[in-house]
């Protein structure tokens, strides 16, 4: 096999893998985290069960993969929104928009609805995609610092799970809120 034809059967592997994920999504979004079985993502995606077996062995895999897609799509948006004041000013703008977008996204908020909420706190505490994504961020806003921020990481990973699942009374609260007791054990 050439390596022409191995870059193309990947290509279309990961397309597919897409494909699946893209349409659970739209389920989450109508069906909810513990309405999609695997036999109801074979259908909508147009292929049998053992088809969907082969790219994600099981249920908590597709949710797995889903869970690292969206963490990766999320840390982009929120590059692009957090790097504005100091290191505590844009920890409040990362988190809020954070919030904001699950919230905004169906197939995202239904994770915290209560027939979903301990499988979303379970895929984001054992996450590494979750993790490494809120890692980064934290290193950003001290880079340089020797200190390992994969603590105040998984710690600020469970705030965030907390204010989806029962949130503020606004998102101002939830912003004075981060402000009077995250930021100075996150940011110091």
């Amino acid at each position: 096999m050439t390596a022409t034809a191995s870059d193309w059967q990947t290509e279309r592997t990961d397309a597919a893998a897409q494909r699946i994920l893209d349409v659970a999504e739209k389920l989450y979004a109508t069906d909810g985290v513990d309405g999609v079985t695997m036999r109801a993502l074979a259908t909508a995606v147009g292929c049998s069960r053992a088809t969907l077996y082969r790219y994600y062995p099981s249920r908590e895999a597709v949710q797995a993969a889903f869970v690292e897609r969206s963490a990766g799509r999320i840390a982009k948006q929120v590059a692009t929104t957090a790097r504005v004041g100091n290191p505590g000013e844009q920890l409040i703008a990362a988190v809020t928009t954070v919030l904001r977008l699950v919230r905004e996204n169906r197939a995202f908020a239904n994770w915290f609805h209560p027939d979903g909420v301990a499988t979303a706190a379970q895929l984001a505490v054992v996450s590494p995609a979750i993790e490494r994504v809120a890692r980064e961020f934290l290193s950003s806003l001290h880079p340089g610092s020797d200190t390992d921020p994969t603590d105040r990481a998984r710690w600020l990973v469970r705030i965030m799970l907390s204010l989806l699942s029962t949130p503020g009374a606004s998102p101002d609260d939830e912003a004075r809120m981060l402000a009077s007791f995250v930021v100075p054990v996150v940011v110091g």
